[in-house]
């Protein structure tokens, strides 16, 4: 099943997850003429084709992003607001956290990792990497949240396109 990123502050992303949502579960409602499912008029254009191999777990088919090498991707991130956690949880010795502990440990405020790991997966899907990956063996934390740890080779080249 594919992972739904949705920016919950943003009402037109709300909107095509609740419709990607029921989409995925085959109960759409009448839309705003009074057709029912078969007769809506399919969607075309570029929206239509990120939806389709969104869908299906690929990347978008034009994404030449992803095929490029990791450190050309982590440059195109860099100019992004959240480059700067990136880089603060690459610096943190290697080893698994929640992210609440994150939250802690990079002075954040309360549960603005889980915002940020939204952010995380869109870019993660559109570049083809992973910053955090779930490590089930590391348990959870004492209220019961899941621990992440950055892979070697994304912290490695975090740390490098940041010293340069």
């Amino acid at each position: 099943m594919p992972y739904l990123m949705i920016n919950l502050d943003d009402v037109s992303d709300c909107r095509r997850g609740v419709e990607q949502l029921r989409r995925i579960l085959h109960r759409r409602p009448e839309n705003a003429n009074g057709q029912e499912n078969g007769q809506e008029k399919p969607r075309t254009g570029r929206s239509a084709r990120n939806l389709s191999s969104a869908e299906n777990g690929e990347t978008a088919p034009n994404n030449d992003l992803a095929k490029k090498p990791l450190k050309e991707k982590l440059k195109r991130i860099q100019s992004r607001r959240v480059w700067e956690t990136i880089v603060g949880i690459a610096r943190l010795p290697h080893q698994p956290r929640s992210l609440a502990e994150l939250d802690e440990l990079l002075s954040l405020p309360k549960n603005k990792m889980r915002s940020t790991k939204a952010i995380f997966a869109k870019l993660e899907r559109r570049f083809d990497v992973c910053f955090l990956r779930l490590k089930e063996e590391a348990g959870q934390d004492d209220a019961g949240n899941p621990r992440y740890v950055m892979p070697p080779r994304i912290r490695n080249g975090v740390l490098q396109v940041e010293g340069e």
